[in-house]
């Protein structure tokens, strides 16, 4: 997408969901939205605890429609969220560093996404499936590589759901956007990519002999 080509259908003023800054670069796409979640591993959770603004990476994955946050049930995140408590759930992947011809109009390629909504918590015959699917998600490929959970794991994991009804998308691509009287300056603009990839899997120190790597974490190496 080019950075002022984005479709958009714009909430109304007002509306929490609505980019106020650089809104040429919004989208409100679900399409937009999963490509953004489906990219970051990590989100940051934002609520209020005890009169105080809190802030917390954690764990995410998107499955189907929703959004999965993982972590321990007896944290105040996961208090939070199963109380019903509003959040805001923000991730973002950085593509590049873009360096113009005066430091005031470098920028950085990124994808992010807002979400907006209240958490409840997965159910007890729900949560063994639900786990898979977002081990999988974190770390492709290792799906059918892992021992049956225990009780005391599953109890002591919290899975939290949320509704992706409500959020946006804000994405920026391309060349650096200098003033017209500096084009002609003899400094270097452009893109420096910043590339995330997965690399050749390395075993666990304390790993029996004759354990091969399973094709499908080596099928997620880069060549």
């Amino acid at each position: 997408m080019s950075n002022n080509t984005i479709d958009t259908t714009v909430p109304p003023r007002g509306d929490k969901r609505r980019v106020r800054q650089s809104p040429n670069r919004a989208s409100y796409e679900r399409d937009d939205l999963y490509a953004v979640l489906d990219a970051c591993p990590i989100g940051h959770v934002s609520f209020i605890h005890e009169n105080w603004p809190q802030s917390v990476p954690t764990a995410i994955a998107r499955i189907d429609d929703h959004l999965y946050l993982h972590g321990h049930p007896k944290s105040r995140l996961y208090k939070a969220l199963s109380a019903g408590e509003r959040v805001c759930v923000s991730a973002c992947r950085v593509d590049g560093l873009v360096k113009a011809r005066s430091a005031f109009h470098c920028s950085m390629n990124y994808r992010s996404a807002v979400v907006f909504g209240t958490g409840v918590l997965v159910t007890d015959e729900e949560k063994p499936a639900l786990l898979d699917s977002f081990t999988d998600r974190l770390i492709p490929g290792s799906l059918n590589d892992f021992r049956p959970y225990l009780t005391k794991e599953l109890k002591g994991t919290a899975l939290v759901r949320l509704s992706l009804d409500e959020y946006s998308v804000k994405i920026r691509t391309g060349d650096p956007i200098d003033d017209e009287e500096d084009i002609a300056l003899h400094h270097w603009a452009g893109v420096i990519p910043i590339e995330s990839s997965y690399g050749v899997p390395v075993k666990s120190a304390n790993m029996l002999d004759g354990i091969p790597i399973p094709d499908e974490l080596l099928a997620q190496a880069k060549p």
